[in-house]
């Protein structure tokens, strides 16, 4: 997309983790120290806690590269499990070549493993990321395993990784015991203001980047929407980079960073719940005005009468709890980017994403039967038919609407949905009173929260494009519905991938 624009060799800014792109500040660069001395002196048990998208994946992932010592190393990426699958996991992560069906079983060659670990001369390091998903019974089952030792040496060294939520678990009375063991610890904290800039330019360096592209201005404004995480710095300087490239921008400045900021906020979801469902409610007449009276007529009425009242306050009080955001939350790394794992005990092939559900649940793991086109049409009732997007180019509406599909996994558009796209700019800028209609939808698995999230996010991509292209942006409406209107069934894989799109329409308010 914009890599040419901005004579980049890399996508300098993308979510998942590339060691190449690691930039170590200050608090990652003791963080990593730290950590290095606790396995080398096997210190037992250490602890990395941060918030989400501060980095930690990447730290562990240098650790385990620039380990000075011989190290076999285990990485348990979901821990919220079963205690015999975990068990398991762990035998398969350390090649053991062999599956349990009881703690007993496993315990008596896990120790034989680590006993001959110990006569080669190697450390044995167990990494639990997503430590906070633990429960405190699963807790208590891992110290159990450090109990295998010898006199004066620990056989093994384990090593949680978790958000900062993992922190209130330990402080459990029932946790004492781990907590009491847990000898090196470290806490990453986001960037500072002048560390951000720092972040971004070596990103850009790493990518090719020639020259300055963000502003200093602009820089100030991403650390000040960021905040200092850089998985959230990631994704507003992309963002800008494509917005940039739609709109010919060479430099990013500081306006630019402010309209993305604006696509990135979620939207009020307890506002369009209301909206939805305020038609449904009719108007009171005019004998409502009248009802105190009929209140003070019959005391015995007003017991009961209050009782309903409340009632109903509180469930409408708990559904639009359930489907409100607050309109100062922003992109987190669970919200606008969907992890490969979640669950799963085995990765899939490259070639064959799994089926995952918007909302990161795992689902059969089973790839579609065929592949889903990047750009559809489909007119009233009709089911979506590929089009390619030479067949857009003299009204790309002829036929309905266009569907923009989305790969496994990612908020990435191909090259055929931005010539599809590129064709939509050019009708509606040559017929200027059109309006076009944006709609994001996700499939049904997962939080409602998370997957409107997801699907407003992809639709003000889309109108972010296509306003840089030059269509005039009030003439653009973009919303995330989620999993609402499927166009196949969430049931299957297949159908799972078409439900991932954005819609565009022409004359729907």
């Amino acid at each position: 997309m914009y890599l040419s624009f901005y004579q980049l060799t890399h996508k300098p800014f993308q979510i998942t983790t590339d060691s190449k792109f690691l930039w170590l500040g200050e608090k990652h660069t003791e963080a990593l120290a730290t950590l290095k001395y606790g396995i080398q002196e096997d210190k037992g048990f250490l602890l990395l806690t941060g918030d989400v998208g501060t980095g930690k994946t990447a730290l562990i992932k240098l650790l385990v590269k620039t380990i000075d010592v011989a190290a076999i190393v285990a990485t348990i990426p979901d821990p919220g499990m079963e205690a015999i699958d975990f068990f398991n996991f762990l035998a398969a992560e350390l090649h053991m070549n062999r599956r349990f069906t009881s703690k007993g079983d496993f315990l008596i060659e896990f120790k034989q493993f680590l006993l001959k670990a110990y006569s080669n001369r190697q450390k044995v390091l167990l990494i639990i990321d997503e430590a906070q998903r633990l429960s405190v019974e699963m807790l208590e089952q891992v110290r159990l395993l450090s109990n295998i030792e010898l006199e004066n040496r620990k056989l093994i060294n384990i090593f949680f990784v978790g958000q900062t939520e993992f922190n209130r678990i330990l402080l459990d009375e029932r946790s004492k015991a781990v907590r009491q063991r847990i000898t090196i610890s470290y806490h990453i904290e986001p960037l500072r203001e002048t560390e951000t800039p720092l972040y971004i330019r070596h990103r850009l360096n790493i990518a090719g980047a020639r020259r300055e592209i963000f502003t200093t201005e602009a820089i100030q404004q991403i650390h000040a929407f960021s905040r200092g995480y850089p998985r959230l710095i990631n994704i507003i300087c992309d963002h800008a980079l494509l917005t940039g490239y739609a709109g010919g921008a060479r430099a990013i400045d500081q306006n630019l960073i402010r309209d993305c900021e604006k696509e990135l906020r979620l939207p009020d979801t307890a506002a369009a719940a209301g909206a939805d469902r305020s038609g449904s409610h009719p108007t009171p007449s005019a004998s409502t005005a009248d009802a105190p009276a009929v209140w003070t007529r019959t005391i015995s009425w007003k017991l009961p009468a209050a009782l309903v009242f409340l009632l109903l306050l509180g469930f409408t009080s708990l559904m639009i709890y359930q489907y409100r955001s607050p309109e100062s939350q922003r992109w987190s790394l669970e919200d606008i980017a969907p992890q490969s794992y979640k669950g799963r005990s085995s990765a899939p092939a490259a070639d064959e994403p799994p089926a995952a559900a918007e909302g990161g649940e795992p689902s059969d793991g089973q790839p579609a039967s065929k592949p889903i086109p990047p750009v559809a049409v489909a007119g009233s009732g009709s089911p979506p038919e590929a089009v390619s997007s030479e067949a857009l180019a003299v009204n790309p509406f002829a036929r309905g609407r266009v569907i923009i599909f989305f790969p496994y996994n990612s908020n990435d558009l191909t090259p055929q949905a931005l010539a599809a796209l590129d064709q939509i700019a050019l009708f509606l800028k040559s017929n200027r009173d059109a309006k076009a209609s944006i709609r994001g939808y996700t499939d049904s698995i997962g939080s409602i929260t998370y997957n409107i999230s997801v699907s407003q996010f992809r639709a003000n991509s889309i109108k972010s494009y296509l306003a840089g292209k030059g269509v005039n942006a009030a003439n653009m409406d973009a919303v995330g519905l989620g999993p609402k209107s499927p166009i196949a069934s969430n049931d299957t894989p297949e159908g799972r991938q078409q439900n991932r799109r954005v819609e565009i329409e022409l004359g729907q308010e």
